[in-house]
Formats: structure tokens, sequence, C-alpha cells
């Protein structure tokens, strides 16, 4: 097998990579577009995954390099995220019960707010599908066989709309590296991708507006563990308002 080793950022250890392996490994025997996961391995000090090597462009690439491929590049993606959710696998973790715990984990957050939080969780539809859990256009590639899935982490089983809504936050208001190339393009631009690829994937029919501001608030709380400091103060207020069309 042709081979490259994916490396974890310096501090992660290899517990993360294993676990990364493991639902590489899942979704990839279930049939997914996802590279083949050949060992986990340590290189100076870091932790890494040895894939089956991929030949191709990421969607964020082409984007980047050519921007006014914006619409093609976000359908694709909201075609691939539609096929992704088609999938179910048993032995992946719930996505509520990993929103959950960065819920209660949220430092500076009053009890209230975790309360309120966790009132609106137990209210959304579980679902058993595949989410990806960063999906998003650095993530995907285009090879000469079609589409493959990188980065599997956090992956979890769960309602779809959960991957939506994250991916959308993603897309639309993740703080953007500084030195990421063709930053200025893509910032222009990212509303207009955001914006194609919910289209996209809700092509068939919307959610309920009610269903999708849940999750869309739940989505920025779990963000707020990230522990991103650029995104927490638009977080809290992305909360709040959340919040307070939700009178309890």
């Amino acid at each position: 097998m042709n081979a490259y080793c994916a490396l974890f950022r310096p501090g992660w250890d290899q517990t993360e990579a294993q676990i990364e392996a493991q639902k590489a490994q899942a979704v990839h025997a279930a049939g997914l577009p996802v590279p083949a996961v050949n060992d986990v391995v340590m290189v100076d000090g870091r932790a890494g995954i040895i894939y089956e090597r991929i030949c191709g462009i990421s969607l964020l690439e082409l984007f980047s390099q050519k921007p006014w491929k914006v619409f093609s590049s976000a359908r694709w993606l909201a075609n691939v995220h539609r096929e992704l959710h088609a999938h179910c696998l048993g032995d992946l973790p719930s996505i509520a019960e990993r929103m959950s715990a960065r819920i209660e984990r949220l430092e500076g957050v009053p009890q209230d707010i975790k309360r309120r939080l966790m009132e609106i969780l137990a209210r959304v539809t579980p679902g058993e599908v595949v989410c990806h859990g960063d999906f998003h256009p650095g993530n995907v590639f285009l090879t000469s066989t079609g589409s493959m899935i990188i980065d599997w982490l956090d992956a979890a089983q769960g309602n779809p709309l959960a991957d939506v809504a994250r991916s959308s936050f993603l897309l639309s208001k993740s703080a953007l590296p500084k030195d990421l190339p063709y930053r200025r393009s893509i910032k222009i631009l990212r509303g207009i991708f955001q914006h194609t690829y919910l289209a996209r994937y809700f092509k068939d029919e919307r959610p309920a507006r009610h269903e999708w501001n849940d999750l869309w608030t739940l989505v920025a709380a779990s963000r707020i563990a990230e522990n991103i400091p650029e995104e927490r103060q638009m977080l809290i207020e992305i909360v709040e308002a959340g919040l307070s069309n939700n009178v309890t």
C-alpha cells in the first residue's frame, strides 16, 4: 500500500491517534470513501496514523485556487455529506453524548445556562447515521476515483442535522487561520459557499426552523469548549440569542 503518515499536533498523545484510527477503520470497512488505515506510530514524540496515500486536491484548495468554482465546490461538498449521512454504523459514539460532555465542561458558563442547553439537547431527535463531526472543504478530497474524506477523530452517530449545523458554522463563522492561503478570497466568498451548500443539502426539504435553531445553538455551545479565543464572544452571543428564543 502506497502510504503516508498523518501526524497529530504536538501535545496530542497516542490515545487520540488510536481513537481516530479505530473510527477510520470502521467507516472504511463499511464502504465509505475513506483511506485505508495501516498503523498508529510515534514520530519524534508525535503520534501519527499511517494511511493509504490519496492523490488529489482538497475542496478547500480547489475553492481557494479557483474561486469561480464556488458554486460547484459547495454543491459537491453537500452531495458528499448527503451520501455520508445515508450510512449507519452502530459502534460509533453518540453525538448527543459528546455534546452533553462538552456543555458540562464549559468554563465560565453559569449552571443555569448549562441546564437550559441540556433541556434543548434532550428534545433533539437522536438519530443514528454516521456524522463526521468536522466536515468541511479541507477534509474532503477530489481524486481520480471520486471523493475521499479524511480526519475522523470526531466521528459519531446521531442526528445528521447536528453534523450539517456544525459544517454550516465552520463554513460561515469559524476563525480563519491568518496564514491560510487565499484567506481574503475565502473570507469574501464563504457566505456564498455556505448558502449554496445548505441549498443543495436541503434540496428535498428544509428542516423546521425551531429544530435548526436548537442545533445551531448547541453547536455553538459545544464549540466554546474547543477554547478558540477569537471565537468565544461570538459563540456566547449565538448561545444567548438561541436561549432567548427558548424561554423555559
